[in-house]
């Protein structure tokens, strides 16, 4: 079985914090959200680590550093406008290393509960995809939604209006080897702009038995700022994350993010992420993310 982390995108919401990093090297509670996935490897699993050719420099110095072992596969990309997407990577991949192995696919974006051998686990020979159950069907209209009978899924469809469950989608995925030749297949049929992971499923529950593995408890799919900061307080104990070597004085910081060397004194910061090399002084900022080397004071 080939183990593939998807970490090439350049996670635009969060700009201007991804501007200069990689979303998957983002800090949650001080450690990379990639540290959090490569702790639930299986016991000497070398993932494939997808990445684009603008960040590759990043992931080979967090490799170097945390110790953990993975090959890094690289997609000639430097901009979103180039980004291959969710399934060209894949076909890209099964190009580059065969059609011979399983492939459990994974988003590097992404903290599960779970350790991805408990997810392996479940697999019978057919697609498996990891279904979360959110508990609020009409906030399901943002993901794909299936829907099960025992662990088969029998519907799915992306993005609905009226969604036919509450489990959703996530980016975790076991697909047997029969199945990779059709990631490039769909390229070829899908519609412009309908070429994510859940159009594939849909797509291929039309062709192929999917199973589910159903999940509850904390999960992260690190998309947005807000989403950021919630991994942040869940893995902080539920307090604001500031950097060991940020600087307050005389500030209130509620439900936000630190993640580096920061100056802030005499100011209000609410639901916000603030970036390396700020400087905030007498202000009162909220739902903001604060880029790197922002200086914004008070004028008396």
């Amino acid at each position: 079985m080939k183990i593939v982390v998807l970490a090439g995108g350049y996670a635009k919401r969060l700009w201007p914090l991804t501007l200069r990093r990689p979303k998957p090297l983002l800090p949650v509670a001080g450690r990379p959200i990639l540290n959090y996935l490569f702790e639930g490897m299986p016991p000497g699993a070398v993932p494939v680590l997808s990445v684009n050719r603008r960040f590759v420099g990043h992931f080979s110095r967090w490799l170097s550093r945390s110790g953990y072992r993975a090959e890094l596969v690289v997609e000639d990309t430097r901009s979103e406008e180039e980004k291959l997407g969710a399934i060209g990577a894949l076909a890209y991949l099964v190009r580059r290393l065969g059609e011979d192995e399983e492939l459990l696919v994974v988003g590097g974006d992404n903290i599960f509960p779970f350790r991805l051998a408990e997810f392996a686990s479940a697999y019978s020979g057919r697609t498996l995809v990891a279904l979360y159950k959110l508990g609020d069907r009409a906030a399901a209209r943002r993901y794909g939604v299936a829907r099960v009978e025992g662990n088969r899924v029998v519907h799915f469809v992306e993005k609905p209006a009226d969604p036919p469950s509450d489990l959703v989608s996530t980016a975790c995925y076991l697909f047997p080897p029969r199945v990779l030749p059709m990631f490039g297949e769909f390229l070829r049929e899908a519609e412009e702009g309908k070429d994510a992971p859940g159009y594939f499923l849909q797509w291929l529950l039309g062709r192929e038995t999917i199973e589910s593995y159903v999940f509850t408890g904390p999960w992260f799919d690190i998309g947005s700022r807000e989403a950021y900061i919630r991994a942040n307080l869940h893995f902080s104990g539920g307090r604001s994350w500031i950097a060991p070597e940020a600087e307050i004085l005389g500030s209130l910081i509620e439900e936000s993010v630190v993640v580096g060397r920061a100056r802030i004194v005499d100011s209000v910061l609410r639901r916000c992420v603030v970036d390396e090399g700020v400087n905030l002084e007498g202000v009162e900022i909220s739902e903001s993310i604060i880029g790197r080397g922002t200086d914004i004071r008070r004028v008396p």
